[in-house]
């Protein structure tokens, strides 16, 4: 039973293609390019090892965010005969992409480090590496800020993930900055290596991050915050004496969308018509509640069934 009486291709409000999500993820491809070349354009310069993974994290970017681009156009095709609860669910495969591409980069930042720190390094030109770097970190602030805020207003996986990952992008360069600006005062150009190592360990942790967020979301691992909601409003149901109780409330989420069943127990002298009547408003309180959902209620009545 549906609260709003539509079929699922009616009910959820899906974006078109040219939603705001794929304009997000276009600029986010567009402004990853131009910062890898800036990236490589100080690498050129400076000859850091830190700067070089740096500019591989940022490859990275480009990467995720062509899987973001795609993901999001598909993820906002509505439901069909093949894929009845939606599309969403490739929102959690591109987040799992790019956790693995930026595992794989800190994995390669750790080796270049490593080799630098056998064989030496010498840095240079690190007056004008600092300032590049930091004009670079400047921008990736504000597009992290830019994209993690419309990935949130989109409710999308990919664009919050993307944003958080271009955040780690941002700080890692403030630290490549930092390693920069201490060879300079020391003279110790082991420092440059070390800085690149410290990346690799962040780069690689914040990757595991984006892959175990993405691998609960294709289990359908409960969202707590979603839970307490729906439990809230149907203990508040209990209360005021709509229903008798409730049992086997089940939340899973297809990208954006939320998609709720539940139980739920009446008096046994309600009409199958007031049950139904009651039992579609609560659907409906649920899902304004979530945003983009889809409450189905099966109901039963209140004494146990032998």
């Amino acid at each position: 039973m549906n609260a709003n009486a539509e079929n699922l291709t009616t009910a959820k409000p899906q974006a078109a293609p040219g939603s705001k999500a794929v304009k997000v993820a276009k600029v986010t491809l567009v402004a990853g390019i131009v910062l890898l070349v800036v990236k490589l354009g100080v690498y050129w310069l400076t000859g850091s090892a830190a700067v070089l993974g740096d500019a591989l994290e940022s490859l990275v970017n480009i990467a995720a965010a062509i899987m973001a681009v795609f993901s999001t156009w598909y993820a906002a095709r509505p439901p069909d005969e093949d894929h009845p609860y939606g599309h969403g669910k490739i929102e959690f495969v591109a987040a799992s992409f790019e956790g693995t591409l930026v595992s794989i980069a800190g994995l390669g930042i750790g080796v270049e480090a490593a080799r630098r720190w056998i064989i030496g390094s010498h840095v240079q030109r690190i007056d004008a590496g600092l300032i590049a770097l930091l004009v670079i970190a400047a921008l990736l602030i504000a597009l992290a800020i830019y994209v993690y805020r419309s990935g949130k207003r989109c409710d999308s996986d990919t664009l919050t993930a993307g944003g958080l990952h271009l955040a780690t992008d941002a700080i890692s360069t403030v630290g490549v900055a930092m390693a920069l600006l201490l060879v300079r005062m020391t003279g110790r150009q082991w420092i440059d290596s070390a800085a690149a190592m410290v990346l690799c360990v962040w780069v690689v942790w914040v990757g595991v991050g984006l892959i175990r967020k993405a691998v609960n979301g294709l289990l359908d691992r409960i969202d707590e915050t979603d839970d307490a909601a729906i439990k809230a409003i149907l203990d508040d149901e209990v209360r005021i004496g709509r229903i008798m109780s409730y049992e086997k409330v089940r939340l899973r989420h297809q990208g954006a969308y939320h998609w709720v069943d539940m139980h739920l127990r009446f008096s046994p002298e309600m009409s199958v018509r007031d049950a139904h009547a009651a039992a579609s408003e609560i659907e409906y309180r649920i899902e304004q509640k979530l945003g983009k959902a889809n409450a189905t209620a099966h109901i039963e009545p209140g004494e146990k069934l032998e």
